[in-house]
């Protein structure tokens, strides 16, 4: 593929396609597993390509019924099997680059684990890994030893693989690296932003303070990619980069508070987001960093509360490799 544009952005461009010419028809229900099994390409960009569409207007979003096709209250959803609908798929899905199996999986294993982490204990089935991925037991232990290094992971007494819990102590941790790391890696970001791009970032924000009431956990993942992660991607020291990302896990606990519990009344995320972008705006890198960790601080005092809130919960959807432990 010959683009340097995120490769989520080619998935929304190939759904946008089908939904405007009718192939994606009103109300059908889109699922971002069976989207990604349509597409052969794995969850995490048709995760953020659908928070897209949604904002867009193209899709609506429920946590009853996910995705649907249609803006409108009055479409119904229909479960339709995307693998007999006669989609376009001549756009350029294959990855940019050749990647190697274990990476090819990665993201969408580490998204899974995540995402159970703050319900408990949950034991990793190496068979059940493999089987789910059609991957070679090689594969999974590759994956599943650079998820160790990055301390998601860990082996018990059995030499099993453990997840979780996610606990207050935890985030504590990863709070303090983020708020030295993160706004030190987006003040060297700043100098290579796209001022347009920043623009469409605020504007956005914009929109969600207008509209705050209707603000649903979609359009929050979109607000919290723009400035978490796109903003960030610039980063010619990828290390730096990288190491910000993995201490990012108020935002896994936030993502997971707003989908299964509900979003609430966001007004300060909001106005810390335009702050933050207005300091970059103006091409301010000491105010970009000020605004950026006044945000994580204030932020992860909301997720200690919502984490709190989440343990008594069991996860609602985990992959079938996760075995609940307690």
């Amino acid at each position: 593929m010959a683009t340097n544009r995120p490769y989520y952005e080619v998935i929304r461009d190939l759904l946008a396609a089908n939904i405007d010419s009718g192939r994606l028809p009103a109300g059908t229900r889109l699922i971002t597993a069976a989207v990604a099994d349509r597409l052969g390409v794995s969850r995490p960009p048709v995760k953020r390509a659908l928070a897209r569409l949604e904002q867009e207007g193209r899709l609506r979003h429920s946590r009853e019924t996910g995705y649907v096709v249609g803006a409108g209250r009055d479409v119904e959803p229909i479960r339709l099997n995307l693998h007999v609908l006669d989609l376009d798929l001549s756009g350029p899905l294959s990855p940019p680059s050749p990647q190697a199996t274990w990476e090819r999986i990665f993201e969408t294993v580490e998204s899974d684990i995540l995402n159970c982490m703050p319900f408990g204990t949950y034991q990793i089935s190496e068979a059940g890994l493999g089987d789910h991925f059609s991957v070679s037991r090689t594969v999974i232990r590759d994956v599943l030893s650079r998820m160790q290094d990055r301390a998601l992971i860990s082996k018990d007494r059995s030499s099993h693989w453990i997840a979780g819990p996610l606990s207050a102590r935890m985030l504590d941790d990863a709070h303090a690296v983020r708020r030295l790391l993160e706004p030190s890696a987006l003040a060297s970001a700043l100098p290579h932003l796209d001022a347009g791009l920043l623009a469409q970032m605020r504007e956005r924000v914009r929109q969600a303070l207008d509209n705050r009431t209707a603000v649903s956990q979609p359009t929050i993942d979109v607000l919290e990619t723009d400035l978490h992660i796109l903003c960030l991607e610039p980063v010619r020291n990828r290390r730096l980069a990288d190491a910000a990302r993995l201490a990012q896990l108020s935002l896994v606990v936030n993502r997971l508070f707003g989908t299964y519990i509900g979003v609430h009344d966001e007004s300060e995320m909001l106005m810390e987001h335009r702050l933050v972008l207005d300091h970059l705006i103006l091409g301010d890198g000491a105010g970009t960093e000020t605004a950026l960790r006044y945000h994580l601080d204030a932020d992860h005092q909301r997720a200690r509360a919502r984490l709190k809130v989440l343990s008594v919960f069991s996860a609602p959807e985990i992959a079938p490799y996760l075995i609940r432990v307690h």
